[in-house]
This record gives structure tokens, sequence and C-alpha cells, in this order.
């Protein structure tokens, strides 16, 4: 993220390219994230994930050869990030599902907060290696390092003993199986407002490939490895959230509101601050509070969903916290040039406040005349 987020800003200079760019790599989630929802419901998500994990290591391969060989073109990067993004497309909403199928329902919520662990532990680390070794050795060899990486996906993947796995025994039928997910969420009020609001924070809130580069370049001045110290403050805030909540336990809606208000907060803050070390502070607050909504969202629909609707239901929750990413990094790009980078992401924090706002008001319409046919005469 760190290496090809800077290289097309370096080659392009532009924040609508990068925006572009970005949209590209997230497109896939938009258009085949659904229909993978259905196959990982009707297929082993196992074999699912791993072909998903080979194309990405290509997908590395191609990208760090380009890179090597001398100055890659924007079209070559831009088709690049779309054939990542088809990766991440189907291996996600199986990735997702597959989390009840190792640990059992009881122990999600654990599940979910510890991957949140190790997930933005390795962020923190690779945002950090990220940015000074684009600063000290270059792109290509990011590419490379990232290439080697999905070695141990692999491997995981293909050493877990399967017979030990907590398999749904009921499959989609083979016709309107999406749309008997769909009518499930839109027909189940719980689940309906928790990815109301994952569409809200997803769409608004959660643009950090285009408005962090932007920031550093732009209003902080402080380069590639001030990109990645950025970054990796906020995989340090994540990574804080997910022990707490390893820690803690449970899920709430109220948590979920709370979280993702003061996430929008925060981007309100970064919008105005000018320095540095203020905003690699907002930044490491950015990254808990994030990761406090999304870890809460993901155990609440777990919860929720029964098992034989979970791959399809997932699918939902990946299209709506980075299947909306094209939208709004093409506007975050788009406003940024337009308007400056402070002054959208400033717009990007009140329209995510706002949106959780009417979420809340809708519920409570909703529930107002549900209360009064209940309440007792």
């Amino acid at each position: 993220m760190v290496a090809m987020a800077w290289l097309v800003l370096d080659i392009s200079g532009s924040p609508a390219v990068l925006g572009l760019v970005t949209t590209l790599q997230f497109l896939p989630l938009l258009l085949f994230v659904l229909p993978a929802g259905v196959l990982a419901d009707r297929f082993p998500k196992r074999t699912i994930m791993l072909a998903a994990q080979a194309l990405a290591t290509v997908q590395a391969l191609v990208l760090g050869f380009l890179a090597l060989t001398g100055s890659p073109q924007i079209w070559q990067l831009a088709l690049l990030a779309f054939i990542l993004g088809v990766s991440n497309a189907f291996n996600n909403p199986a990735q997702q599902a597959f989390v009840p199928e190792m640990v059992g329902l009881t122990l999600v919520p654990d599940a979910v907060a510890m991957n949140s662990v190790q997930f933005n532990s390795s962020r923190m680390i690779g945002f950090a290696l990220g940015g000074l070794a684009v600063a000290q050795l270059s792109a290509a060899a990011v590419f490379f390092m990232n290439a080697a990486s999905f070695a141990a996906a692999l491997t995981a993947l293909l050493v877990l003993r399967t017979g030990e796995l907590r398999l749904s025994r009921s499959k989609p039928a083979r016709h309107g199986a999406l749309r008997e997910g769909l009518q499930y969420v839109l027909h189940t009020p719980a689940v309906l407002f928790v990815l109301g609001a994952l569409a809200v924070v997803g769409t608004f809130g959660y643009n950090w490939p285009v408005a962090a580069p932007l920031l550093a370049r732009d209003v902080l001045n402080v380069a590639s490895v001030g990109f990645g110290a950025l970054m990796s403050a906020f995989g340090a805030g994540s990574l804080v959230a997910g022990i707490g909540l390893v820690v803690v336990g449970g899920s709430n809606d109220r948590r979920m509101i709370v979280s993702g208000a003061v996430l929008a907060v925060i981007l309100i803050l970064l919008g105005i601050s000018q320095s540095y070390p203020v905003s690699l502070g907002l930044m490491a607050l950015a990254g808990l509070s994030g990761t406090v909504f999304t870890t809460t969202v993901n155990t609440r629909l777990q919860g929720l969903t029964p098992d034989r609707l979970r791959g399809r239901v997932m699918s939902l929750f990946v299209l709506l916290l980075a299947g909306t990413t094209p939208f709004g990094s093409a506007l975050l790009g788009l406003g940024a040039e337009a308007f400056g980078i402070s002054s959208a992401i400033i717009g990007f924090g009140a329209v995510t406040l706002a949106g959780l706002a009417m979420l809340l008001v809708l519920r409570a319409r909703r529930d107002g005349p549900a209360a009064a046919r209940h309440r007792p005469s």
C-alpha cells in the first residue's frame, strides 16, 4: 500500500490520479464480492482462499518486475491494482466466513479481536518498513518483499487440518442464492442497522490510502518516510484497540456508533491539524477507533447470521467496508484537487457524523411504533 500509493503519486503528481488508481483497486469488490459470498457458502472456503492468494502473489511479482525494469506506466499500475482487487474480492468473504469454521461460534468475538491484533501489528510494522524501504531502497524491493510474504499465507492454508473444521452442512440453492441473502438482510432490522453504519463509515471514514499520502506530501511536508510513520501510527492505534477488545470482549450497537462517531471527529481534527506530531497522535486515535468500529461490526454480524448465510452476509461486510472505497477515494481525490486535502478530509468527517446521526434517527422512528404496539394498556 505504501509503495503503490507513493509510486503513483511520484509518477503522476496528481491527487485525482491517486484516487483513480485506488478506486480501481477496490472496484472489483463492488463488482464481484456478492457473487463471491455465494461461492463461499457453496464451496470450501479454504480452496477459494488458496486460489485468491496465488493470484495476489503473481500480481505482486509482476508489479515488482515492472518497477525494477523501469518507470511503470500509470495504466499498468491501474491494471495491476484492479487484479489485486479481484483477488481480494474472492478472498475476503471466504476469509471472514471461515473464522467460525475454525473456532466455533462461541469463540468468534475473541477470534475476530485476535485477528485484528495480528493484522494490525503486521500493518504497523509493514507501514513503517514500507516507508523506510521506499526511501532507502526502492518501490520494486517493497513489491518483491510483498510477493515473498504470500508464502506464509499459502503455507498456513495448505497445512490446516481440514478434518477439524466445523463445516456448515447446508448449501445455498443453485438459483436465487444471492436474492435469499439480500432478503434476509432487508428483513432483519438488527443486521440492516449494522450494515447501514458500515456503509456510512466505509464510504466516508475509511479512505486512508488516498488521505494519508496527500497529508504527508501537501500539508505536513514529510515525504515517504513520514507517510510510513503516519500509517504506522494508525496501525499502532489499531493494535492497542485489538488487544483491548480481546480483554473486554463482547459487542453492541452503542460501541459501534460511538467508535464510528469518534473516527469522524478525528477526521475533522486531522483536516484542521498543521502539526506533524499532532497528526501522528490523531492517526493513532483513528486506528484505535476505526478498529473498534470494524471489529464490533464484524462480531455483531457473525453473531446475528445463521451458518448457511454467513458467506453472503460477510460479503456485504466486505462490500460496505472496502467496496464503497471506489466512491470515497474518487470523491476525496477530486475534492482534494478542487478544495485542498484539508478541506476534503474535514468534509468527509462531517458527512460521516451526519450519516451516523441519520441512522440513529431512522432506528428511533422505526422502534417508536413497535414500542407503542407492545406497550401495556
